[in-house]
């Protein structure tokens, strides 16, 4: 019993991960991203840095986060970003023994933040606006770097031109009421 107790406590820890701050933007030099995350892909942040060095905040790919998606006890960390398309439909990117989630961070605007991002053969990703794709990749990584302007919100994802596969930011942008995603620059993070 008491072995029991201690497996469950473990895992539960490890279900629990790390949370963001739950502290609106400030137009003052900071800006929001939102990120996600679940079972078979990587998601690592590295806010105000231009470049990849280790791991950086783990937002999907850390053994917590993964048992939190396998499990179904993770939750989403929300910042008060608005909802897109992507927030409002996360469910239909569940798949078996994995959760889709998403966080959201403050980040500093006005420099570089770079993400590495990266999914391996996880079929929901497949579907991208209600078009499902019968396999245009088993996986799809990279590293990317962007500039975010000061009091903007961002998504982070995946974009597809055919069977191409890209990492992609995109800017928030309030339409009355509707918030449509238009893509910002992006090049690739080297490592420090």
């Amino acid at each position: 019993m008491r072995f029991t107790t201690f497996i469950g406590v473990v895992l539960m820890n490890f279900a629990c991960g790390s949370h963001a701050a739950s502290n609106p933007a400030k137009p003052d030099g900071e800006s929001r991203i939102r990120i996600f995350g679940q079972n078979g892909a990587i998601a690592q942040l590295h806010a105000g840095k231009a470049c990849i060095k280790g791991h950086g905040e783990r937002v999907s790919g850390s053994l917590g986060s993964a048992f939190g998606s396998l499990f179904g006890a993770v939750s989403n960390v929300s910042l008060g970003m608005p909802d897109t398309e992507s927030t409002r439909n996360l469910s239909q990117m569940n798949g078996i023994a994995s959760k889709a989630y998403f966080r959201e961070y403050a980040i500093p605007a006005g420099i570089p933040t770079s993400l590495r991002l990266g999914y391996q053969d996880v079929s929901s990703f497949y579907t991208v606006g209600n078009v499902r794709y019968s396999g245009p990749s088993a996986s799809c990584s990279g590293a990317i770097s962007f500039t975010p302007e000061a009091g903007r919100d961002y998504e982070v994802g995946f974009s597809w031109q055919g069977r191409a596969c890209q990492l992609s930011v995109n800017q928030l942008v309030d339409e009355g009421g509707t918030t449509r995603l238009e893509p910002v620059p992006v090049q690739s993070a080297p490592k420090c």
